[in-house]
């Protein structure tokens, strides 16, 4: 079965390959599109294009001949299209339309930074004579009347640039603006695996989801399942939002949005990120070498952020798959002052699909909700489970001047569970509950002072909330459990170009962490309460180096944390060293120290009616110690004619970390310890792109083991060793179609077994299983082949109807995700039941959306 799945997903990328090289070598022979033509420009002329796709993506005529020039190109593309073609310098080159030159003169606005049109910039006849902004493509358009006077062009972060009259032409000049500050990071490689993923000189990974390519399995830009197609970026337990980092648990992740801290990062108890994916524009993913902003994780680093600049027009959309709806809108309400809404909710409310009852059934198996079958008196029960979810996003943003933007962000979040259970033939019920949410809130202010300095800074809220009731139909006894976090904080941070080869960057960061832990029993009546407050103060700076050829960039900072409860100080230092040691090689040396104060626990596997299991807790010091975290990696990167290939070790090492954060479903599940994990690693890409397609393969190895000195045995392998994960995948655009195929398979983690013919033993009164040595065993290979398709659909200008298909595991393969072992004991009799939680079958899912 497995040679013949093998066969079937190697025919099916070989019929993807052969189809698109099909289209290409077929272009000679006839007409192909002005955006495959130019797409063939750029790679045998080295040079950009700046256009918008939607104008251009109709028009079709012939190849030009491979031995052209290309200034007789351009002249070909001027005298063939309705469009001008020109130079804007020697790499840019401007798309623009044909106008008449009678009535008006017009011009471009080019991004400096990028090449691409700027939209929304301010242009200024005079003395406020005339205005206009920007549109999409970067056009402005000003009366003849009007051309008498000297011309300003303003964007906020960029230098203004000052125009006379006689620079303007009615044939659409292009001028270029550029930022007042240089970007701290800068892009190595664009369209990494596909478009809208970037590799960044500072070792980030840069996701945009703006024009975004297609991932195998996705429906919609959901951020954090974009992330882990990046190899060392993975869901151990399939999970969108349980994402683990080089080894590491998801609680040891720093997950900013808008740059507040996240404590809850899924809707469906982790099946579906909580980021609305309407209004996330950008993310930026470290897995080593985090400049030292960053704190508070010992693992990855993933940073959200929406759109920050205001819309020059109304845009919004609303759409609708087999899980929720949602809408969003950006509404400008003057030249300054701009706003952004977005909402999304479960629709199950109305009406079932095969999809949420797929979801529900993966996500509620081996918890309260339907272990009820197990119960001896179940045929006298009737159960019944209403769960929805929800999040609003919102956003306020104001230019108040050119040299200041003040934004102010809030994003709730929202899951609701109730399950109720009533006696057939009894009137009686109880219904138990579980809430889970997020508040999250902040204002930011960010000044130019001048073309070298400017500031940001926030103040930011951020909440959350656990709490479930959990009731027994048959005792009466209810058992309330709460957990909760506020986080309040503020950051100022400075940026300063001492000249074009070395940047500094400085800060202050202060913060206050609170988390409460309440667990309330009615009968017998027992009530614990628990709350920890911790505040941190913290300095950080940072040097970036470039040299004049631009073959070296070092990143280097140091974080001083100082957390005043245990008067206690660390100092993290971070390093990262690009040096390119040709024009296609180049190699990456990445090192840091971290740490962190917040993480999670288990303490039963019914806590929170067994959905969300895990709490937040706050380290003392003492038994619950500071993380600590060191990482070394050392990568080769090759990159050269749409080839990218990237090898790359590492070391990593997590100190304090406690038995109960682990979740041991073993002889150690209610030890309570402290140790250490050590990861040892390589991870691997391989990536060629050809015009529309593009192919790639990840492998990643890992090895990743405890160290508990008080247990026996002392080392033994981590709950999450994954030692193989491979993924092969290809994406493939034709004109406003989108297609994506790619296989995901990682070797079994590890679990634990009782001893064969001694399970049960009896220690001071109470069974007991009796395990063989912990994490012995594996769990059988995953695998899993998802297929994606998108087709954008014009109805009309500024209105389109995007479609998305996807189908999850379309070989409906019954992957295994855990096994665990517990005690049933009925009357007299006492067993062990095995338990297996099983993955997601065959999922298929449709996304419609209406954008405008």
């Amino acid at each position: 079965m497995q040679r013949k799945t093998t066969r079937l997903v190697s025919f099916l990328l070989l019929a993807l390959f052969l189809f698109s090289n099909q289209q290409i070598c077929g272009q000679n022979t006839k007409k192909s599109s002005l955006v495959s033509i130019l797409k063939i420009l750029e790679e045998r002329h080295s040079v950009s294009f700046s256009y918008v796709p939607s104008e251009i993506s109709e028009i079709s005529i012939a190849l030009p001949s491979n031995d052209i020039s290309l200034e007789d190109a351009l002249r070909y593309l001027n005298e063939s299209t309705t469009f001008q073609f020109k130079n804007i310098d020697d790499r840019y080159i401007s798309v623009s339309k044909k106008t008449e030159p009678k009535t008006e003169a017009c011009g471009i606005i080019i991004d400096g930074a990028t090449g691409l049109p700027m939209e929304g910039a301010s242009v200024v006849v005079g003395q406020n004579n005339f205005g206009t902004v920007t549109q999409s493509d970067g056009m402005f358009v000003i009366p003849i009347e009007f051309i008498s006077e000297e011309i300003s062009i303003q964007y906020v972060g960029f230098t203004t640039l000052i125009l006379s009259s006689n620079e303007l032409s009615p044939d659409c000049r292009s001028f270029i603006l550029q930022p007042s500050i240089a970007q701290l990071t800068e892009i190595y490689i664009e369209h990494y695996l596909v478009r809208g993923i970037s590799r960044n000189l500072n070792g980030s990974t840069n996701i945009k989801t703006k024009n975004f390519g297609l991932l195998p399995g996705q429906t919609e830009n959901d951020v954090l399942q974009m992330a882990q197609a990046i190899p060392g970026v993975e869901s151990i337990n399939e999970t969108i939002s349980t994402i683990n980092t080089r080894g590491g648990s998801n609680d040891e992740n720093l997950i900013l949005w808008e740059g507040n801290h996240m404590y809850q990062t899924g809707h469906f108890f982790g099946l579906i990120s909580a980021f609305n994916p309407n209004l996330t524009k950008n993310v930026t993913i470290f897995k080593n070498g985090t400049p030292p902003i960053y704190g508070e994780s010992v693992s990855g680093v993933i940073d959200i952020s929406t759109s920050d600049s205001i819309a020059s027009r109304l845009r919004g959309g609303a759409g609708i798959n087999l899980i929720y709806a949602n809408a969003f809108l950006e509404l400008p309400i003057s030249d300054k002052l701009g706003l952004q809404i977005s909402g999304r909710g479960s629709n199950n409310d109305f009406f079932q699909t095969p999809v949420y009852k797929a979801y529900a059934q993966r996500i509620f198996q081996d918890t309260e909700i339907t272990n009820i079958s197990n119960n001896q008196q179940s045929t006298d029960l009737m159960a019944d489970e209403d769960f929805s979810f929800y999040d609003i996003g919102l956003k306020i943003l104001w230019d108040g001047s050119e040299k200041d933007k003040i934004r102010f962000n809030f994003l709730a979040i929202n899951n609701d569970l109730d399950f109720t259970e009533t006696l057939v033939g009894l009137s009686q019920s109880k219904t138990s509950k579980l809430k889970q949410k997020s508040i999250v809130g902040g204002a930011s202010w960010e000044r130019v002072w001048s073309q070298k300095f400017k500031t940001q800074s926030l103040v930011y809220s951020s909440y959350y909330q656990l709490e479930a009731l959990n009731t027994d139909i048959f005792t009466n006894q209810e058992l309330f459990q709460e957990n909760e976090v506020l986080e309040l904080g503020f950051k100022i941070n400075g940026q300063l170009d001492l000249n074009d080869h070395i940047k500094l960057r400085s800060g202050y960061h202060f913060s206050e962490v609170g988390i409460a832990n309440t667990q309330d029993v009615n009968l017998p009546r027992f009530r614990d309460f628990n709350k920890d407050v911790l505040r941190s103060h913290i300095i950080y700076g940072s040097l970036r180096y470039q040299s004049k050829n631009r073959m070296s960039t070092i990143d280097g900072g140091i974080r001083a944390n100082y957390f005043d409860k245990f008067n206690v100080t660390l100092i993290e230092p971070r390093l990262h060293l690009f040096q390119k040691i040709t024009s296609s090689f180049a190699l990456e040396l990445s090192g840091e120290l971290k740490s962190q104060t917040a993480t999670q626990r288990i303490d039963f596997e019914s806590d929170f009616l067994g959905v969300e299991k895990r709490r937040w807790v706050l380290s003392n010091n003492e038994e619950i110690p500071i993380k600590k975290s060191k990482q070394a990696s050392l990568g080769l990167v090759y990159n050269k004619n749409n080839w990218f290939i990237n090898v790359e070790g590492f070391y990593k090492i997590v100190k304090g970390i406690t038995s109960k954060s682990q979740g041991f479903q073993n002889q150690f599940q209610f030890s309570n310890a402290t140790g250490n994990y050590m990861v040892k690693g390589v991870e691997f890409t391989l990536n060629k792109q050809i015009n529309d397609f593009s192919g790639w393969v990840t492998y990643s190895y890992n090895q990743n083991d405890y160290e508990f000195e008080s247990l026996s045995p002392g080392e033994f392998p981590n709950n999450i060793d994954v030692r193989h994960t491979a993924k092969v995948a290809g994406s493939y655009n034709l004109n406003d179609l989108k297609f994506a195929i790619g296989i995901n398979w990682h070797t079994g983690k590890p679990f634990t077994t009782p001893i064969a013919g001694e399970m049960i033993i009896i220690e001071n009164g109470v069974p007991v299983i009796q395990f063989n040595p912990p994490n012995e065993q594996r769990l059988p290979d995953y695998f899993r082949l998802d297929v994606s398709a998108e087709y954008l659909w014009r109805i009309s200008a500024g209105v389109e109807t995007k479609i998305n298909l996807a189908l999850l595991n379309l070989l409906d393969k019954q992957n295994t995700l855990n096994i665990r072992y517990v005690l049933e004991i009925d009357d007299e009799d006492i067993s062990i039941n095995r338990i297996e939680e099983l993955s997601l079958g065959f999922t298929p899912n449709l996304s419609i959306q209406v954008l405008f």
